[in-house]
């Protein structure tokens, strides 16, 4: 199912105005959710200048979910001559995938009286359901609504756009209404053209159920518009500076545009599974040969699956991204605990008889259309950052009640044997990526190459598919690393991965009481944090570094400050008495290197890379990583490692380091959406500015985390050894831790319809505050160039 919007003034303007996608440059002012909550609904504007209409979807459900409504309102904007003569086409779609001649699977689309267009259906699934097209009176439509039914192949059950156009070519005389010929099949296009402001409803009900009614609509609506912005500062609460209104606003947007980012994908996807002895990476020049191996490959389709994932950017990412997950988890996690469980055990399920999850979950044709050829293939030795792992200590500590929910009824929460049950399913999953990470990222500690003494052999990283230019399954990009790769290098941001991992095993197997499995992933741990100072600690930088082998055999440390040399306390592993914190902290702490008016830098200023290039990770601000900065410096700060402890030097200056960083990451971000109504990829590290892909609400969304923190020891009320214990306070880690634009009518539907994976919803509520800072929008995203894959057109 689908919302499609163009100008009603002609065909050919139809045609050439057709919305159906989300793009980067699309004429768009804003869009995005100013209120939304899963369980119950949402509203969202999208301010199309061109067309000179705004278009708001309200959307209110049942609390079953058995019955929905999606009311989408039209208001011609000011800036046309004439407002009142602006004309514009709706068209709702709707189709059923695999309809055949069994009877299992049917959508028959009429015209009875008092309705616009009314469907019945059946799939198996859901068994019976309909829904209506209901008009207002107030409407001043341009013709009838026109309901075209249609059989076409299955191929174009999910190319809407496409089959409409090509319908609307072909009608006699011009015209630009579907011939009205309403019936059964296995597609359905419902046309309408208004003149001026309009509102029309699309209601849906299972077969039990009873419609929702235009009063029972505008009730629902307004109780749960007056009543979210308390829950969400329930949830994430607001101290100064960002105690406002305007920052209220701000945290409803960021939060209801994370949540209405959520989709339900189901299909094939494509993988090499030769595992080609090229892919060890073990010669000189590793990278040459593995390429050429991957050339000749072949590549299987795989058989579908399903997964319910959030997506990082609408228009750019629409898709499901193992490294961005788990950030995208955190809010969620405080704002609805068993959605954010769902979404968990989705993706974990994907998880192979080897322990392998696909690091970009492309599923299906609709979603390769939005990805170029060279990217669609997943190969099972490429890694990503295991950032579900960020997600168990939360849980753990909710779960036990040493830090507070105040979010969404939790069934996990009110019955210890269902959670015990959950992790039980969860637990051996984590465990066998855990696994699949340990053997095929390992380093090389055999006798080829030396390693320093007192190295724990085995205990040492490095991530495969590595090119000179480029190390993406990093997560880091275009991030400089030793030039050329060698096969003897380790990386110092792989091994601190699994530090959060061994950690969130060790919780979990206490928790179900699996004591031996406990020790051992404490003495895992135990290993990781020897071996990150023996390996990739650099006395003479005083950084810590990549290693590499040089041409006369020899261990080597390869430098480029940034985030890379502050992955140790990012995840964790550095605690308040740590001898390396000083220098960590120095050198976060430098204007001329990582800090900067808008928090820190992904490279240092100072480095021969600093924004060259593709110049992706070479500079920018990114904000999952300076949220997971923030969150360590105060875990630092206020850490007591024994009773009567007194915070140190070093500790107050983490403080005021993360107090000062709170400030200007959400500042930035904050910035960017009032100036352009769109939150942002990363952010420029001198202007402050919005680059790269807009409307990135997955892990940008991180910040609405740090807008309650308190930075003392006295204020930091309700800490328990320096960990937060109310609302979004922290990430709660423990003391260890120092596209496609559719109407709502899917993100309800998809679960259990299967007509369509597409649940890109569009809004905005821009805000006129303007702040000194001036931001400007550039295109791009995580690839160079993506030529236009709208439905093959």
């Amino acid at each position: 199912m689908g919302l499609m919007w163009a100008s009603g003034d002609s065909r050919d303007h139809m045609l050439e105005t057709l919305r159906d996608t989300c793009e980067q440059n699309d004429g768009m002012q804003g869009y995005g959710w100013s209120i939304y909550d899963t369980r119950v609904g949402g509203s969202q504007t999208m301010y199309d200048t061109i067309l000179h209409i705004n278009l708001t979807t309200d959307f209110i459900k049942s609390s079953d979910g058995d019955s929905w409504a999606v009311r989408v309102t039209g208001t011609p904007r000011s800036d046309h001559d004439l407002p009142l003569s602006v004309k514009t086409t709706i068209i709702f779609h709707a189709a059923i995938e695999q309809a055949g001649s069994d009877g299992t699977r049917s959508l028959l689309c009429g015209k009875p009286g008092g309705v616009e267009a009314a469907c019945n259906g059946t799939v198996p699934a859901l068994g019976s359901f309909g829904f209506q097209v209901v008009g207002d009176a107030q409407n001043n439509a341009t013709h009838d609504v026109a309901v075209k039914t249609m059989q076409v192949p299955e191929e174009k059950i999910w190319q809407a756009k496409s089959v409409f156009t090509d319908q609307a070519r072909a009608l006699a005389g011009g015209s630009s209404v579907l011939n009205d010929e309403p019936g059964a099949g296995n597609m359905h296009f419902i046309q309408a053209t208004f003149e001026g402001s309009f509102a029309i409803t699309f209601t849906y009900r299972a077969s039990e159920a009873a419609f929702i009614k235009p009063e029972g609509l505008e009730a629902g609506l307004h109780k749960f518009s007056s009543g979210y912005p308390t829950s969400v500062d329930k949830a994430f609460p607001r101290t100064a500076p960002f105690d406002q209104e305007n920052h209220a606003l701000f945290s409803q947007a960021i939060l209801s545009s994370l949540l209405g980012g959520l989709g339900f994908f189901h299909g094939d996807s494509k993988a090499d599974l030769s595992h080609a002895p090229e892919y060890q990476e073990t010669d000189l020049e590793f990278w040459k040969k593995a390429a050429t191996a991957m050339s000749h490959a072949p590549i299987t389709t795989t058989s579908p699956k399903s997964l319910l994932t959030y997506t990082p950017s609408r228009p750019f990412f629409p898709r499901g991204f193992l490294w961005d997950e788990g950030f995208h988890l955190l809010p969620v996690i405080e704002w609805d605990l068993d959605l954010a469980v769902s979404v968990l055990q989705s993706w974990l399920n994907l998880t192979d008889d080897d322990g392998w999850i696909g690091r970009e979950q492309i599923l299906g044709p609709e979603a390769r259309s939005r990805v170029p050829g060279e990217f669609q293939t997943q190969y099972p030795h490429h890694a990503n950052p295991p950032t579900l792992s960020l997600l168990f200590p939360i849980l753990i500590s909710k779960l036990t009640g040493t830090s507070q929910y105040v979010g969404h009824p939790s069934v996990y929460l009110s019955s210890p044997d269902q959670a015990s049950t959950m992790l039980r399913d969860l637990y051996p999953l984590l465990a066998r990526q855990y696994q699949w990470f340990h053997r095929t990222q390992a380093g090389t500690f055999n006798n080829t190459y030396p390693r320093p003494e007192g190295t724990i052999p085995g205990e040492g990283y490095c991530w495969r598919g590595r090119t000179p230019l480029h190390t993406l399954t990093s997560g880091l990009d275009d991030y400089p690393r030793a030039n050329p790769p060698h096969p003897g290098e380790l990386h110092i941001d792989a091994l601190a991965w699994v530090g959060p991992s061994a950690q969130a095993l060790h919780q979990v197997a206490a928790y179900l009481n699996e004591t031996a499995d406990a020790a051992m992933y404490t003495e895992h741990l135990s290993s990781i944090k020897h071996n990150l100072g023996v390996l990739h600690w650099d006395p003479d930088s005083q950084t810590y570094c990549d290693t590499t082998i040089d041409n006369n055999n020899t261990f080597k440390r390869v430098c480029h400050q940034g985030y890379l040399s502050l992955f140790p306390l990012l995840l964790g592993l550095l605690d308040a008495n740590h001898t390396n914190l000083p220098s960590v902290l120095s050198l976060l702490s430098d204007p001329a290197k990582l800090w900067s008016p808008h928090g820190l830098r992904s490279l240092s200023a100072a480095d021969e890379n600093y924004g060259k290039d593709e110049d992706y990770w070479r500079g920018a601000v990114w904000m999952n990583l300076d949220v997971l900065a923030m969150q360590r410096l105060r875990d630092v700060g206020l850490q007591k490692p024994i009773p009567g402890w007194s915070a140190t030097p070093v500790q107050k200056t983490a403080l005021r380091l993360a107090a000062e960083l709170r400030e200007r990451v959400v500042q930035t971000v904050y910035d960017g959406w009032a100036q352009t109504g769109f939150f942002w990829e990363q952010y420029g590290d001198a202007s402050g500015e919005g680059r790269h892909s807009r409307a990135f609400t997955g892990w940008t969304a991180c910040v609405i985390l740090l807008m309650g923190l308190r930075f003392d020891e006295d204020t930091a009320a309700g800490t328990v050894d320096g960990e937060a214990t109310s609302g979004a306070a922290l990430l709660r880690t423990p003391a260890w831790v120092g596209g496609v634009v559719v109407i709502p009518v899917v993100a309800v539907v998809l679960l259990g319809f299967g007509l369509r994976s597409r649940i890109w919803s569009l809004v905005s509520c821009v805000v006129q505050s303007r702040h000194t800072w001036r931001l400007q929008r550039v295109g791009g995203g995580r690839y160079e160039q993506v030529a236009d894959l709208d439905e093959g057109e």
